[in-house]
């Protein structure tokens, strides 16, 4: 097997075994399930880890070179504007193309769909943008944790009981597995 094949696969299996296993000990031990039925999920599992190898792979051997050049042009730039502006267009876009958004969207009722997956879009794109800025300026990231968890918290006492958790799940499900 190429050994990058074989890197990528593992880091899928990586990520997929823990809740592949917390799933199969629940479907045994608090509700079982039919035959069938497990059959069917591990080798779901099986295909879930096939694919991301491939994905990831894919992902690397194609997006990673073409984000490094971009990233190198903008960093040639003295422009922080331009930076700033790119990385904001460019994790809005990301964000819109994520599929789990579109799922969760589908899945919040009293939420419009389009509301919610621009809103995390544009939250997204403005923390690349913050990202940005703190590169440039050095900024440790557990001081902007800090703040950004204190901001967000603060936040949380303004929100309705039932945004509350989609507010929370809408970030995680824009970085995938």
């Amino acid at each position: 097997m190429n050994p990058k094949v074989r890197e990528k696969t593992m880091e899928a299996f990586a990520s997929v075994l823990p809740i592949t296993i917390i799933v199969l000990v629940l479907s045994i031990v608090l509700v079982p399930v039919e035959l069938g039925t497990f059959v069917m999920f591990l080798a779901g599992a099986v295909m879930l880890i096939v694919g991301m190898g491939f994905f990831q792979l894919g992902a690397e051997m194609a997006m990673t070179p073409l984000g490094e050049g971009i990233g190198v042009m903008i960093s040639k730039s003295s422009k922080t504007v331009i930076a700033l502006v790119t990385s904001f267009v460019m994790g809005t876009i990301i964000t819109l193309a994520e599929p789990d958004l579109q799922v969760l969207a589908n899945q919040v009722p009293s939420i419009p769909n389009r509301v919610l997956i621009w809103a995390v879009a544009v939250g997204m794109g403005g923390l690349f943008s913050v990202a940005v800025v703190r590169i440039g300026k050095r900024i440790k990231l557990s001081n902007l944790l800090l703040i950004l968890y204190a901001i967000v918290i603060v936040l949380s006492f303004f929100v309705p009981s039932e945004f509350l958790a989609v507010s929370f799940d809408a970030g995680g499900v824009t970085t995938g597995p």
